[in-house]
């Protein structure tokens, strides 16, 4: 299994947690709280973290395809919510 972990500075955090929760609950198993989320996706999961600066994020997946396609996905959700023109996450 493959791990990859970013992050996106926001004072926002818990508020773009509860509407990627909201929205992925309609696609795929999702379990949220107040301060983290769990995305279970068929390629992979994402576990979302958030506090007062920043929402963290700590994807896992089978492989590298479908890592870099769980990546994308989250990425581009979180440049919507986040009202964010041309979203880069460094993954490590």
């Amino acid at each position: 299994m493959l791990s990859s972990y970013s992050q996106f500075p926001s004072q926002q955090a818990p508020r773009l947690l509860r509407r990627l929760c909201t929205h992925f609950a309609h696609k795929v198993e999702v379990h949220c709280s107040e301060k983290e989320g769990r995305l279970l996706f068929s390629i992979g999961e994402c576990v979302l973290q958030a506090d007062d600066d920043a929402l963290y994020l700590t994807c896992t997946a089978p492989s590298a395809h479908e890592m870099a396609e769980l990546q994308e996905v989250v990425r581009r959700h979180l440049q919507g919510f986040a009202q964010v023109d041309n979203l880069v996450l460094q993954w490590q």
